[in-house]
């Protein structure tokens, strides 16, 4: 049905398989019909089968030599109807040749036509899926501008500022590209040195240094966009410090690396180091310089705290701690490499303060290196490997039990809390109660408010912290790197008070009863 030609050919063909078995038949009954006479003929006589008929003829006698034996077996209409047979299958045959001729021709033409109409189809595929992914790629960039502009639009915000100030054009979203060109400052030293070599490694930075404050004249400071001060050993000059960065017009990062101590000088050891000179005091009075125009300016800073320089071999493992902690000493390599971390892989940095200091160990790897800046969101107040403890079981009983004892009386917090669960833990939010009570000295603070024709006390509203930005403690159990929990501050702006009471009520609590929990497992 799908092909008459075909049909036609296999017809002839079955007609000409009956006309040739027909003929072989024909072959043999004469055969054998020669092998039954000739015993009867004269051994003179010959037969003969030629192409143009079959017949018995004599060859080497006449007629008049046997005239009583003459045998004729029908040659010549014999010999005429193969003939007509033998031109018969032969035009059949060339029929067939020519039906199978046009049929492979046909077939040849259809599969040509059926291979452009496949290639034509798969060329149209390949069209529309290339014009979604382009379609696909131009959604999820417009998807990252988008984030990208509500990370710079809170970015903003936290520093003081908003996207209406007058120095929000071209040069201003310039402040969110990475450092660029890089201005190292600071006294010589195997700090200065290592940092300096480690800068220079970054094909992408542009460095320049001066081992002082006032050798900076040699410095195209107008188009530095990062400054690193290395103030660990001598104490920086706050006004010179401030002198600098208002000479970089074009400043987006500063990173200053301090002394551990800057933030506890009435304790011991570090009375001892600031009672003579006072060089405490006037580094923690330049981080404060640092900080307040960071505010007015917009740019990004990091704090780096760090113990006396010394390399000891096999010290070389790192371990960070928010704001001025610890006393140990630290590795010019790992300071040096705390440096570039916080200015080009470590978000966590940006606006933060940090300890840093070596301990006996391996050099970090990278993935070490964000663990340890994970300790400066939040800030991180606590962390403790939970061993062949399950991550799962230790994550239900925060949620279950240990949590829930701080909503009931008598928990002994002076602040109460609100419980708020998440993924891996809970929260434990501050809800301080609300009072109507006001002190003198809030009411002398708004009466001269009102003398002056103003509302309220506008410094007193820019310290009251945003709604529901009271503080708190998160508690997450992770399964990775390895099962632990860790405690962190959470709902925390810059201007939450810290609930230092309820906060220590807590974390003693947690210590002492993940302990607890853990031997009963």
């Amino acid at each position: 049905q799908a092909c008459p030609a075909a049909t036609h050919v296999m017809v002839l063909g079955r007609h000409a398989l009956t006309h040739g078995i027909c003929v072989l038949f024909t072959f043999m009954a004469i055969s054998q019909a020669s092998a039954f006479v000739s015993p009867l003929l004269p051994a003179s006589s010959a037969w003969s089968i030629g192409t143009s008929g079959i017949g018995i003829l004599q060859s080497t006698s006449t007629p008049s030599q046997h005239p009583g034996f003459k045998l004729r077996m029908g040659g010549d209409s014999l010999d005429d109807g193969l003939s007509k047979k033998f031109d018969q299958e032969r035009e059949t045959r060339e029929k067939m040749d020519k039906i199978f001729k046009d049929a492979t021709s046909n077939l040849q033409n259809l599969a040509q036509s059926e291979l452009e109409n496949m290639n034509q189809e798969a060329e149209d595929i390949m069209q529309r899926r290339q014009e979604e992914w382009e379609a696909m790629g131009s959604k999820a960039a417009d998807a990252l501008t988008s984030k990208v502009d509500s990370l710079a639009e809170n970015f903003l915000k936290s520093t003081g500022r908003s996207a209406d100030d007058e120095d929000d054009d071209l040069d201003g979203l310039q402040r969110f590209l990475g450092p660029q060109t890089v201005a190292v400052i600071g006294n010589p030293g195997p700090l200065r040195d290592e940092l300096m070599e480690r800068v220079r490694e970054r094909p992408a930075l542009s460095v320049s240094s001066c081992e002082r404050l006032l050798e900076t004249r040699g410095i195209n400071l107008e188009e530095t966009d990062t400054l690193i001060f290395c103030g660990d050993e001598e104490a920086l000059d706050r006004y010179t410090v401030e002198r600098l960065m208002g000479r970089a017009t074009k400043l987006r990062f500063v990173v200053l690396v301090s002394s551990l101590g800057t933030r506890r000088s009435d304790q011991f050891p570090f009375t001892l180091t600031n009672a003579f000179s006072g060089v405490l005091d006037k580094k923690r009075d330049v981080e404060l310089g640092i900080q307040e125009l960071s505010k007015e300016r917009g740019f990004a800073y990091t704090l780096i705290r760090i113990g006396k320089v010394a390399d000891k071999s096999g010290n070389d493992a790192v371990k960070i701690q928010y704001g001025d902690e610890m006393t140990e000493e630290v590795a010019p390599a790992a300071a040096a490499e705390s440096v570039l971390q916080a200015l080009l892989l470590q978000p966590a940095a940006l606006n933060s303060s940090l300890s840093l200091i070596s301990v006996p160990g391996k050099a970090p790897t990278q993935a070490v290196w964000d663990d340890e800046f994970l300790r400066l969101e939040g800030p991180e107040l606590w962390r403790e490997a939970l061993g062949s403890v399950s991550a799962s079981a230790c994550r239900d009983w925060v949620k279950s039990s240990w949590s829930r004892k701080w909503v009931k009386s008598g928990s002994g917090l002076t602040t109460p809390v609100e419980i708020k669960e998440t993924a891996s833990g809970v929260q434990l939010v501050f809800t301080p109660l609300k009072s109507s009570y006001v002190s003198f000295k809030e009411e002398k603070a708004r009466e001269k408010a009102r003398d002056k024709g103003d509302d309220e006390d506008q410094d007193s509203k820019s310290k009251t912290p945003p709604k529901d930005m009271e503080g708190g403690i998160e508690v997450s159990v992770e399964d990775a790197p390895f099962p632990r929990i860790r405690a962190m501050r959470c709902n925390m702006a810059e201007e939450t008070v810290v609930k230092e009471t309820s906060e220590k009520i807590m974390m003693s609590s947690l210590k002492k009863d993940v302990q607890g929990w853990i031997k009963s497992q």
